[in-house]
């Protein structure tokens, strides 16, 4: 694909989202783009921009913070339908809701129970969020210190281990959302929060 169809179709995703109403946002971004006398001045919507192109970026991680109602979890997964074409029943399906009962084997695989009581063979059925490339963790800080220490693994090397298995994310994006203010959340490591190439404020548009 070239520069130019790519910058279309970018151009495309955040004029449609800005257009819709899907997701409002007072802060704006002022891109200048062109060399020599060419230059032009594009102003953008700051998060949606910033989400798109964080797309655009291999293992790109992104976390959006705020109270409730900011429409965080419905940018990422809008976002997800539009730019990979799934169904929104799809991306729905592969996020991950941050609660501190949240257990290895609902986030990341289960062992197949047939072949396990059968032959004794550990057989690994990876869940939806770790197969999909649009990932989205919902309430990230609701996780355990050890939940959030698996995601730490997939943004550090791209890979996700359950028992004996290896499972290679090689390409994926993954959007994450934060409420601080919630009770009954956990602590969000600094090692954690370097994994993020962009965190936003999110907060209801004036």
């Amino acid at each position: 694909m070239s520069s130019e169809i790519l910058r279309r179709k970018v151009l495309d995703v955040i004029n449609i989202v800005e257009s819709h109403g899907l997701f409002v946002h007072d802060s704006r971004l002022v891109v200048r783009c062109g060399d020599g006398e060419e230059i032009r001045v594009l102003e953008m919507p700051l998060v949606v921009t910033l989400a798109v192109l964080n797309a655009l970026v291999p293992r790109g991680a992104m976390l959006l913070y705020g109270g409730h109602g900011g429409g965080k979890t419905t940018l990422a997964k809008v976002l997800g339908r539009m730019m990979t074409g799934a169904y929104l029943s799809d991306v729905e399906e592969a996020i991950v809701r941050g609660h501190p009962q949240l257990t290895e084997e609902k986030m990341i695989a289960t062992l197949k129970p047939g072949r396990l009581l059968k032959d004794g063979v550990e057989e690994v059925v990876w869940r939806r969020f770790v197969t999909s490339f649009w990932k989205i963790v919902d309430e990230v800080n609701r996780l355990t210190p050890y939940t959030q220490n698996i995601l730490l693994s997939l943004l550090a090397e791209g890979k996700v281990k359950f028992y004996d298995a290896v499972y290679e994310c090689d390409h994926f994006v993954l959007y994450a959302t934060m409420n601080p203010q919630d009770p009954g959340t956990f602590e969000v490591g600094l090692p954690f929060l370097d994994r993020f190439g962009i965190a936003v404020p999110i907060t209801m548009p004036s």
